[in-house]
């Protein structure tokens, strides 16, 4: 299956290379444009878009860590906010325009790479190198063509930018894939010592806020410092488990996506009656990485704490006790 990956990433290359401006072409989007004319359709596109929205990750990675595998959760969580960082450096650099259609409103960033794409690619693609299985490669690789779609037929982006996206995507997720046997595999993390692991997963991505263009970076690389650091720390110091009966699981779920939406909510409504008057969207990088590391922290440490303390799992014991 990588080197079908190859090959479709090769072709994909020398279309954008020799044929870059009918890659850009504003006809082709208008025609596909066309199928979201009904409601139904219209649903159904959003919905596979939806498939590569920040929401759906959370979601998504909140189940895979808190009630399937913890280790898998964690180095697709990885694999998300590198790719969603890089993503954003290249947006910055190539600041390339949306299509201009009437009714769509875009987000405020560039358009190459699709960030839906290449996130797709990446992501999907980790997951079924992890799995192994051939149901995974077929579901990836559906759920990347859908994506891919929707954000054409949505006209979010010329199709120059989707094929961008998995032209960039699969050489992101051949290195993912090999750090992946690296630390997973064969388990370089547990060779390095703990202060420095704690040390490395906070000062790498705090210098990268700092160095990295783009007002995302910040944001992003603090939810990997807080994941990165929760981890670690979850495993040497909590050691939850991730299978429950399934009740249990779906509080654990609703408590996990809960807890930190009720608190960003109350703080929000404490500042704003307070007149404190800060505003996230306008604050520093430095405060962004703050706040965004409290939710990574969340997501991979403080979570499972709760879940043991309130019985909702178990704590598997130490080895050796």
């Amino acid at each position: 299956m990588l080197l079908i990956c190859r090959m479709i990433t090769v072709v994909f290359a020398l279309i954008l290379i020799f044929a870059w401006p009918q890659t850009r072409s504003i006809d082709f989007i208008l025609s596909l444009h066309q199928w979201n004319d009904s409601t139904l359709c219209e649903y159904f596109f959003r919905s596979l878009s939806f498939l590569g929205d920040d929401w759906f990750f959370i979601i998504f990675l909140g189940i895979l860590l808190w009630c399937v595998d913890k280790n898998l959760g964690f180095w697709t969580a990885v694999v998300l906010l590198t790719s969603g960082a890089c993503t954003g450096v290249i947006k910055e650099l190539t600041f390339l325009e949306r299509p201009d259609l009437p009714g769509v409103t875009h987000p405020g960033n560039a358009a190459f790479p699709s960030g839906h794409t290449l996130t797709a690619v990446t992501v999907w693609g980790y997951i079924a190198v992890r799995i192994k299985k051939t149901w995974a490669w077929v579901g990836a690789a559906m759920v990347t063509a859908g994506t891919s779609l929707s954000r054409l037929v949505l006209g979010y982006h010329f199709l120059g930018d989707v094929l961008g996206g998995i032209v960039l995507g699969v050489p992101f997720l051949m290195l993912f894939i090999w750090f992946s046997v690296l630390f997973v595999e064969r388990d370089w993390v547990s060779k390095l010592r703990f202060p420095l692991l704690l040390t490395i997963s906070v000062a790498a991505p705090a210098v990268l806020a700092v160095v990295l263009p783009g007002a995302g970076s910040p944001k992003i690389l603090g939810y990997l410092a807080g994941a990165s650091v929760g981890y670690i720390l979850e495993k040497e110091k909590v050691r939850s488990v991730t299978s429950a009966p399934l009740p249990l699981q779906f509080v654990k779920v609703i408590l996990g996506l809960g807890v930190p939406f009720i608190l960003i909510t109350a703080l929000g409504s404490i500042l704003q009656h307070g007149g404190i008057g800060l505003d996230f969207a306008a604050a520093t990088g430095m405060v962004k990485f703050i706040c965004c590391a409290f939710g990574g922290l969340w997501g991979t440490l403080l979570a499972p704490a709760f879940f043991v303390a309130l019985q909702l799992t178990q704590s598997k014991p130490r080895d050796g006790s």
